[in-house]
């Protein structure tokens, strides 16, 4: 037992002077159960931590139903065949604040908190517009998107120190985190009006790079040649495909309705890398540091991006546009390297289904000052982590956050451009697992956590 080894062997060895060969061995299997306790992707269980896109972002998300500038593909494909013109749009955050707390993060009794700043990639997507005139705004009737969009983009480095009494003996504990994670969308849509049905289809490449750490140091207060440190590392690079296909109908001057299917995604490349290392010394009792190492490439990273179905309505009505939307994101069950679970290898991750919603407004003051308020949820999908670790269906990733959030945004107009600069702030809670150096961190519990996201965006577009 790994607990009455390596554990005993640090913070038992002044009070009794014991000392238990083959420690050696123990650190070994140590290593290969730690590694299930790094999440594999930083907050995959949700899909939208942040909203892409200018007007729907002001309006929570809720797109489906317009979809007719340069974010409108990330949303309905069919959305642009009703864009007026050609336009070219760019977005960025100007900077974001994610925080957020584990209770008992740290150990029994000291939560770990974190707080970073995130500076967020730019998005841009480019509609070019064709054809004969439709009816009655006399726009072209082919259009053809060439985009970027970064949906999701993460970086949390923080450490945190506590003072924690383990067996009658005082030692202090740091932990380290470290956390990134960044999806890029690369493709091209086409889309085409026929009268007051708009029909479009789109192929994405998806570029996913992810990295999770933990490192824990534990040093005896009194005596600081006894020590233990472990370190985790996962990871993690995923190339995939995913095609989308979608239709905006206009059912009257005012109703708009709009559906919009997003496949599961292919992975087409994929690699995952692994390292686990744990050291402990109790010199005190004549014994040289000791420790043991798992370093492994060339593992399998299957996308865990399931089927998105979305569906929308719109209605505007002089300055007035009101939307609303309903995101359903379809199960999967990712198994890989099932073959290496006994090293502790292998990776599993299953998602459920969840349905997620968005609601917006708009009012455009004096033709030329679009203001828009929405709300959103954005619901994890991974299932409900739980004390048995053996057992966690879902051990690749066992956070489960349901987040709510709202948006608000200002805008300015011109014949041919657009500006618009506003706020989206979430807040999640939840629950996570965590480990607990009094058990030599090979048991998991699963205990409470909050996060709070707030970005700043500004995004200009140019119509031709």
């Amino acid at each position: 037992m790994v607990r009455a080894t390596m554990g005993d062997r640090w913070i038992f060895s002044r009070r009794s002077g014991a000392w238990n060969g083959g420690v050696s061995v123990a650190i070994i299997a140590a290593c290969g159960v730690l590694l299930g306790s790094v999440p594999a992707r930083a907050d995959s269980a949700n899909i939208r931590p942040y909203l892409v896109g200018a007007r729907a972002a002001g309006m929570g998300g809720a797109a489906t139903a317009l979809a007719d500038d340069g974010a409108g593909p990330y949303y309905n494909p069919g959305g642009i065949a009703f864009a007026l013109a050609s336009s070219l749009s760019l977005s960025a955050s100007v900077y974001g604040l994610v925080s957020g707390t584990q209770k008992d993060g740290l150990s029994t009794g000291h939560d770990f908190t974190f707080s970073d700043i995130n500076t967020f990639p730019v998005s841009t997507s480019a509609v070019f517009k064709w054809g004969p005139r439709a009816e009655p705004d006399g726009a072209p009737v082919n259009a053809l998107a060439v985009s970027v969009f970064v949906p999701e983009s993460l970086v949390i480095d923080d450490r945190q120190t506590a003072n924690v009494e383990l067996h009658g003996v005082v030692s202090q504990q740091t932990e380290f985190r470290t956390m990134s994670e960044q999806t890029i969308w690369a493709g091209m849509t086409y889309a085409r009006r026929f009268g007051r049905l708009g029909l479009g289809v789109s192929g994405y490449v998806l570029i996913g790079t992810s990295t999770a750490s933990v490192d824990y140091n534990v040093m005896n207060s009194a005596y600081p040649s006894d020590f233990g440190i472990i370190s985790q590392r996962t990871d993690q690079t995923v190339v995939g495909l995913v095609g989308a296909f979608g239709a905006r109908y206009d059912v009257s001057d005012h109703l708009k309705l709009g559906l919009s299917v997003f496949t599961q995604e292919a992975g087409i490349y994929q690699d995952r890398r692994v390292f686990s290392r744990v050291v402990v010394a109790a010199e005190d009792v004549g014994a040289a540091p000791d420790g043991g190492v798992i370093s492994q490439g060339g593992l399998h990273a299957s996308p865990t991006l399931p089927w998105r179905i979305q569906l929308g309505a719109a209605w505007v009505t002089g300055p007035w546009t009101f939307a609303a939307d309903a995101m359903f994101l379809l199960p999967l069950d990712v198994h890989d390297d099932v073959d290496r679970a006994s090293e502790g290898l292998a990776e599993h991750i299953k998602r459920n289904l969840v349905v997620n919603g968005s609601v917006g407004a708009e009012y455009v003051v004096r033709g030329r000052f679009p203001v828009r308020a929405g709300f959103f949820t954005d619901f994890a999908a991974s299932p409900f982590p739980h004390d048995d670790f053996g057992n966690n269906p879902n051990t690749a990733n066992y956070t489960h956050v349901n987040r709510y959030g709202g948006s608000l945004s200002i805008g300015y107009r011109t014949e041919h451009t657009a500006t618009d600069v506003g706020t989206i702030i979430s807040y999640g809670s939840g629950r996570t697992t965590r480990t607990d150096v009094a058990e030599t961190f090979s048991v998991q519990h699963a205990t409470n956590m909050t996060n709070r996201f707030a970005y700043i965006f500004l995004a200009s577009s140019y119509i031709f």
